[in-house]
């Protein structure tokens, strides 16, 4: 889980300790649609995971990708 923390604070441009699982996307300024679709590309190159795209509205929270790598 800290791996993928410090993972998505590079991506989103924040200090990591700022981030925890229950963050959202109203908690990160620079977390917008299109950062949205980026996190979704990084995070299935890395993980190589596979989040279906109708699923990309429901996710609002770290937690919310974090189930998808930990599913695979």
């Amino acid at each position: 889980m800290e791996e993928f923390l410090s993972f998505i604070a590079d991506i989103l441009e924040v200090d990591k300790n700022t981030l925890t699982l229950e963050t959202s996307q109203d908690d990160v300024e620079t977390w917008d649609s299109l950062m949205q679709l980026r996190l979704l590309g990084e995070i299935e190159a890395k993980y190589g995971v596979m989040i279906p795209m109708e699923q990309i509205s429901t996710i609002k929270k770290l937690n919310d990708f974090y189930q998808y790598i930990k599913e695979s």
